[in-house]
């Protein structure tokens, strides 16, 4: 049987993804002066969030240098310097996924290129699946660990040191404190947020019977196909990550029903109101912790 050869960068290589990451840094320091340390990743069917915040300024992926291009429909592909609830953030618009067929590192590479300009919080959102029959589709569900079952690390390969340590620590990917803040928001605003494990596949076809079922045996409550790499490269760069994930489908309530990205997609406008109330009040409470870390 031969062996499963999985592509990482050499040294060559990271020369010349460094290159690209300082190109994509001094581009946005530039458009963007100074830089939120606050930034979310939209998921899919998410990209509507921008209307209801104040953008202060919206640049198209495609003018940001090596920035990735989604393909994939609900993903716009755009960065929006905002003002959300008296806090500045970046939000970007769409992600690149790992079954679009470019490698990990360049997935992640918005990621890493905030990391560089400074970002400290991450959230982290995305459409989901559910394994629980108590998570149902609309509700919003808070992150609180994950299992990569993508079969690929985004810090394979050759890793410098300013990107941090070689071997960062998991044990609490998606930060506590962020957590809490989240969830007393969520009860002083009678939105019931769910708590659960996150399961990453890399796509793009949906589940098996018995994947669903593995995947229910084995811990994680809902399950999609991406987040685990952006959390993974925000914990190497020392980055806290809010992780939330909105339940666009179940497998639980309805086991071997068919799912489809069209329902994905109007699914994920079922926590639109509920989502933007959550941020406002995170957003606020964020102001006060940074306050007091003096970030």
């Amino acid at each position: 049987m031969t062996p499963i050869r999985r592509k990482k960068m050499n040294k060559q290589e990271t020369a010349a993804y460094r290159i690209k990451l300082e190109e994509s840094r001094r581009f946005l320091s530039g458009e963007i002066a100074p830089f939120p340390p606050i930034a979310m990743v939209a998921g899919s069917g998410l990209g509507g969030i921008l209307d209801k915040v104040r953008v202060i300024k919206k640049i198209d992926f495609s003018r940001i240098p090596f920035f990735p291009i989604s393909s994939v429909k609900g993903h716009k592909g755009q960065l929006a310097f905002a003002s959300w609830n008296k806090q500045n953030i970046i939000i970007l618009s769409g992600r690149k996924h790992c079954y679009e067929g470019q490698p990990l590192s360049q997935v992640v590479l918005p990621v890493r290129v905030l990391g560089l300009l400074g970002l400290k919080i991450l959230i982290l959102t995305n459409a989901a699946g559910s394994l629980n029959p108590y998570i149902i589709p609309g509700d919003i569900m808070c992150i609180t660990d994950h299992i990569n079952l993508m079969f690929r690390n985004p810090l394979i390969g050759f890793s410098p040191e300013e990107w941090g340590p070689r071997f960062p620590d998991m044990s609490d990917p998606y930060d506590k404190t962020l957590r809490e803040i989240a969830l007393e928001v969520a009860l002083e605003r009678n939105i019931p947020l769910k708590q659960g494990a996150y399961a990453g596949l890399p796509g793009p076809n949906y589940e098996t019977r018995a994947e669903v079922s593995f995947l229910g045996t084995i811990g994680a409550d809902v399950v999609g196909m991406s987040t685990v790499p952006e959390n993974i490269v925000a914990n190497q760069m020392g980055i806290r990550v809010l992780g939330l994930s909105y339940i666009s489908n179940s497998h639980a309530l309805k086991p071997g029903s068919i799912t489809s990205h069209e329902e994905v997609i109007q699914n994920a406008k079922l926590v639109g109101d509920k989502f933007i109330s959550l941020m406002d009040g995170f957003m606020e409470r964020i102001g006060d912790l940074m306050m007091k870390e003096n970030v």
